[in-house]
């Protein structure tokens, strides 16, 4: 196996630094076909970082990480992913991918600006062509079966007989594609927050993240100081809603960040996406109720707040035409207005998404993809997946529905932790054992009970602390 020093001789990487990691590390470039089938066509660059192994004789099987989205970079995960990794990064590399049109390898930027307009099929129609019209590439070039095809390359290039994948979110789907693909390569998948093939993303958006939310308002009700502080929560959340459908809030508010003032107003729209935004976030999951209770009292700074802190962070780095093509081709783009079901109708994010997605795919190009695409992956690579029991996006039912397949795979469900449950107690210790056995079932999960949720802000000062 290639040295780090002997790669970058090679010229495939060089050293460099990255964000949230505190030594130096490896950034590298690979030329892949724009679309494999021509090999010898047009190219594009697949950017990666590979944070060495600590040992002098590291194991030739690298771990590699593949991000969430899609359109997610690997750079803006790396220091998450090399803290998560931290003790299988004593054996093995790790590489770190930005996926084809992803953060340095051609990144599909829209410069869409927020969720608001979620509700105008003209302005949907307009940005859509707008972002379809300035991107330089051939769209349907861009899917997971692309991605997959891509990571093989770049397997070969490190000269590594396998690989043990970590993807998160959208990158379980990537993982789960690639190990179809070339079953012989994949040593281990590791899968938090999974999305299976035969699983639609999108299709259920508003009834898991209403399934999310119960569980939240239950653990309120559960918990003392929350109970007690928010009273009839969910009654009053309705109330709300109500309220923001009949008549938006309008006012100025600051910008929690630069401190400059607008007006900002929220419909019920509005204050349901980023109620949703906050769902993914173990952090900000606390800070829920009170965010909720000081909306319905006429007070939307928390609120104003937290749509900005999911604008500015998770949605700033994704290339929203890389979601596009692959979730228009892909999952929700292939349905039809008529495949919204009751559940996702009544939740409180009602099916304006699902009608913007259908909008947004209506002028977007597609992309085949294999006969079997759509088929659960069937295998007996040894996998461990990961659930957050309040995951908005991908909730635990979809971990139980791929492992149905993967005969030598094992679930761990985390209480309270919501999308990536990956950061909570004991699972990167677990992860970082499973990677180096390759055995799910020898793997001692008892410490996966004592993982609880954090308690609740009841004001803007924190949690009730016991006495």
């Amino acid at each position: 196996m290639f040295s780090i020093l002997a790669l970058a001789a090679t010229g495939l990487t060089s050293p460099c630094f990255v964000d949230g990691l505190g030594s130096r590390v490896e950034c590298g470039e690979l030329s892949v076909p724009l679309h494999h089938a021509e090999p010898d066509g047009e190219q594009l660059p697949l950017a990666f970082v590979r944070l060495p192994a600590q040992s002098a004789t590291p194991a030739p099987d690298p771990i590699v990480v593949i991000p969430g989205g899609p359109g997610q970079s690997g750079r803006s995960i790396a220091a998450m992913a090399g803290g998560l990794l931290r003790d299988a990064n004593v054996d093995r590399d790790i590489v770190i991918i930005d996926p084809r049109g992803t953060g340095s390898s051609n990144k599909l930027a829209c410069p869409f600006e927020d969720d608001d307009f979620a509700d105008d099929r003209e302005r949907i129609v307009a940005e859509t062509v707008a972002c379809r019209d300035q991107l330089d590439t051939d769209l349907t070039a861009y899917g997971s079966e692309a991605v997959a095809d891509d990571l093989d390359r770049l397997r070969q290039a490190l000269a590594a007989p396998t690989l043990n994948l970590w993807g998160g979110s959208w990158g379980t789907r990537a993982a789960l594609v690639y190990a179809r693909r070339y079953p012989a390569h994949t040593r281990t998948l590791t899968l938090d927050s999974v999305a299976p093939t035969d699983w639609t993303i999108g299709a259920h958006m508003g009834a898991d993240a209403q399934q999310a939310l119960t569980r939240v308002f239950q653990a309120c009700a559960d918990e003392t100081g929350c109970s007690e502080a928010f009273p009839a929560l969910p009654r009053r959340f309705d109330t709300l809603m109500n309220r923001l459908d009949a008549r938006p809030f309008a006012a100025d508010l600051a910008h929690p960040l630069t401190g400059a003032t607008r007006e900002e107003s929220f419909n019920a729209l509005r204050a349901g996406s980023a109620l949703r935004g906050m769902l993914y976030s173990d952090a900000m999951i606390r800070v829920l109720p009170y965010t909720i209770i000081q909306a319905f009292e006429g007070r939307y700074a928390p609120l104003h707040a937290a749509a900005e802190a999911f604008n500015s962070g998770m949605l700033d780095d994704i290339a929203f035409g890389m979601m596009l093509s692959v979730l228009c081709s892909e999952d929700i783009g292939r349905l039809e207005a008529a495949d919204i079901s009751a559940a996702e109708r009544t939740s409180f994010m009602g099916d304006q998404v699902f009608k913007f997605w259908m909008t947004a795919c209506s002028v977007w190009p597609r992309h085949a993809v294999a006969p079997d695409f759509h088929e659960p992956v069937t295998s007996d690579i040894p996998s461990l997946l990961i659930a957050g029991q309040w995951d908005p996006v991908t909730p635990p039912y979809t971990a139980h529905q791929a492992a149905r397949t993967l005969s030598n795979s094992r679930v761990l469900e985390v209480a309270g932790a919501a999308h990536i449950a990956s950061r909570r107690g004991c699972i990167a210790e677990l992860t970082s054992r499973f990677i180096d056995t390759a055995d799910p079932q020898s793997l001692d999960t008892r410490c996966v009970a004592d993982i609880q949720p954090k308690a609740f802000f009841i004001d803007a000062t924190g949690p009730e602390l016991p006495e």
